[in-house]
């Protein structure tokens, strides 16, 4: 029976990617965003606010039987400590944590009963490190997806399910777009590959996360970083 994804996150960068070499390896993909895909490797597309509890258990309703989740769905204020405003700090942490385990929560019971499923949770390098820019309350929300993947999986791998985290480094995608020249110098002098990682090569990690050759790998966080942290 062909399985089933679901990545959140997937419009553009990380989770394209993800779609795109899960679709390749013969998963049928379910892609949910806030935004529309700039790509055509989901089989099928649900818009979503992940900031909403509400529309959280409407994504887990409108997906149905997943075999394998992909959390990779997240935000990011790059400002400084003293200018993050409760809105931005309250905003980050519904997105990038609330509602992982939310969907996590509402789909898990599914795989279980099925005797059989992947969660994988797109972390970063900022949890190891505590982030190396104006990222305190990303990074702390990328350090608490650690924590819930490791409970995951205590509690659901006696069932066939296993979860795991990805910890990218400095990825050349969206989500650093904002950062300038000089720092992107910076960044890639501490990196021993010397250079910033392509989404294809995180969304390379997850499919081998997703597929039968991981069976016995759970609770454990991958960093996927170049060489940047090493743990």
């Amino acid at each position: 029976m062909r399985r089933t994804a679901l990545v959140t996150g997937s419009a553009r960068g990380i989770g394209a990617a993800i779609c795109s070499v899960l679709k390749k390896d013969g998963l049928a993909v379910i892609g949910a965003d806030i935004i529309e895909h700039e790509h055509d490797d989901s089989d099928r597309y649900i818009e979503i606010d992940l900031s909403d509890p509400a529309e959280c258990e409407r994504l887990v309703a409108e997906a149905g039987e997943v075999d394998v989740l992909v959390n990779n769905a997240a935000i990011f204020f790059h400002k400084p400590i003293p200018e993050v405003t409760l809105d931005e700090f309250d905003y980050t942490i519904a997105v990038n944590f609330r509602a992982n385990f939310l969907v996590c929560r509402g789909l898990v019971e599914g795989m279980k009963d099925r005797g059989w499923g992947r969660i994988i949770n797109i972390s970063s390098v900022g949890a190891r490190t505590g982030g190396v820019s104006h990222s305190a309350v990303y990074s702390a929300t990328k350090a608490a997806m650690i924590s819930l993947t490791k409970n995951f999986a205590r509690n659901y791998g006696p069932y066939g399910v296993t979860a795991n985290a990805v910890a990218p480094g400095f990825v050349d995608s969206f989500m650093t777009s904002h950062v300038p020249d000089d720092l992107r110098a910076a960044y890639t002098s501490q990196i021993p590959l010397g250079r910033a990682s392509q989404p294809e090569e995180i969304a390379s990690v997850v499919a081998f996360l997703a597929g039968d050759g991981a069976s016995f790998v759970t609770g454990a966080t991958i960093d996927v970083n170049g060489g940047w942290v090493m743990t």
